[in-house]
């Protein structure tokens, strides 16, 4: 099953616009979108196509790419406006009620990092819907990230955002457009789908080196650490040697 899905994704690449088959995988994506969530940021839009098919489902959508070229092929082509960013730089952009990056995360060399830039344009509980290869494409020379499952999620949850919806889980939303478990990418090339919730906890805890400034907090995680630590190490090294990751 897995060779023919494989194959067909190669085959479909092969013979059609690029435009095109990035378009058809995405649309199952977008429709999750909450419909009152207005505002949405794409990320790593390549040439508008996904910018203008939510404008025109009453969005309103605004994108930005690497590519000056094809900032001028979505102006000329799709009649919407792309603003030329790097993934980790979005100045200028202000807040937005979702985020949607399609197959951009795996090309970051930190995507944590990513994340939590972010996490700095959505609005209280906006969401964020990334689609990323899975594990299938770990070894292509362009992508320098493509975390595991298990650490996609891990990631996401010390970003400060909560999964809704994700490979392997019950959803946490309603979805009206099919299958989710298909729809968040096993029927799309082997790709992992993930729409989550930015979370109300305050960011400072999520910059890197965080030191809490509470001597007392300080105090009961030094003690729970040490308490904790040896039957901790022992349950992650039974855990290594008998569970393997799905």
């Amino acid at each position: 099953m897995k060779n023919e899905l494989y194959k067909n994704w190669f085959e479909r690449e092969r013979k059609e616009p690029i435009s095109t088959s990035n378009m058809e995988g995405s649309v199952p994506f977008l429709k999750l979108i909450d419909p009152k969530k207005k505002r949405v940021l794409v990320i790593g839009c390549g040439d508008g196509h996904e910018v203008s098919w939510l404008n025109d489902h009453g969005f309103n959508a605004t994108g930005i790419t690497a590519s000056n070229k094809e900032a001028k092929i979505a102006e000329k082509k799709y009649k919407v406006k792309v603003f030329v960013r790097d993934m980790h730089d979005l100045h200028g952009l202000g807040k937005y009620d979702c985020i949607f990056a399609g197959n951009v995360l795996e090309h970051s060399p930190m995507p944590y990092l990513a994340l939590l830039h972010w996490r700095e344009h959505l609005n209280k509980n906006g969401w964020l819907i990334l689609v990323m290869p899975s594990k299938e494409w770990l070894t292509e020379y362009y992508h320098l990230s493509v975390p595991t499952r298990s650490q996609m999620k891990d990631i996401l949850g010390k970003a400060g955002f909560s999964l809704l919806a994700g490979p392997k889980m019950k959803p946490q939303i309603k979805y009206q457009g099919g299958d989710v478990f298909m729809d968040l990418g096993r029927k799309w090339g082997f790709l992992d789908g993930y729409v989550s919730k930015m979370i109300s906890i305050p960011k400072n805890k999520f910059k890197l080196n965080y030191k809490s400034t509470s001597r007392t907090e300080n105090i009961i995680k030094k003690s729970v650490k040490n308490i904790l630590k040896y039957p901790y190490n022992k349950l992650r090294q039974w855990y290594g040697r008998n569970i393997r990751e799905w």
